[in-house]
C-alpha cells in the first residue's frame, strides 16, 4: 500500500496502490502522498491506480478532482487504473467529466502498465 515508482519496459511509473486500504482515511492519505510527491518535483508522469479492494467515498472523489486541476493534469503523461468494481467505475466516469488528464481503466495490471508504455 501507498505511493512507490515501478518500471515496466525501462519506463518509469508513479504507482498509488491503493489495494490494502481498510478506510478511507487511508485512500485519502495515498492520494495526498501522491499529491505531494508531484509538487516536489517538476518531472512528468505515466501514472497507475490500483484501486482492488480500495474504499472509494465522495470526499476521495472531491479530492482527486481538486487535486486534478491543481497539479496532476499538467502533469501526467498518461494515466491509467485497474481494479475497479461497478460503482468505483462510475464514479470514475464522474472523474474524467471534469479531469483534463483521463484515466483509462483495464482489467488487469499487466494491461494498464502495457497502454502507459505504448507510444
Amino acid at each position: 500500500m501507498g505511493v512507490s515508482f515501478i518500471y515496466h519496459k525501462g519506463k518509469k511509473i508513479i504507482y498509488a496502490d491503493y489495494s490494502d486500504c481498510k478506510t478511507a482515511e487511508d485512500t485519502l492519505k495515498i492520494l495526498e502522498d501522491t499529491r505531494k510527491i508531484y509538487l516536489s518535483t517538476t518531472e512528468n508522469f505515466l501514472a497507475l491506480n490500483n484501486f482492488t479492494n480500495g474504499p472509494v467515498n465522495n470526499e476521495f472523489m472531491e479530492m482527486a478532482k481538486k487535486y486534478a486541476k491543481e497539479v496532476f493534469d499538467a502533469r501526467n503523461i498518461k494515466e491509467a487504473c485497474f481494479g475497479l468494481s461497478s460503482i468505483k467505475k462510475i464514479l470514475l466516469i464522474a472523474y474524467n467529466l471534469v479531469a483534463k488528464d483521463k484515466i483509462v481503466a483495464f482489467n488487469t495490471k499487466e494491461e494498464a502498465l502495457d497502454y502507459l508504455v505504448k507510444d
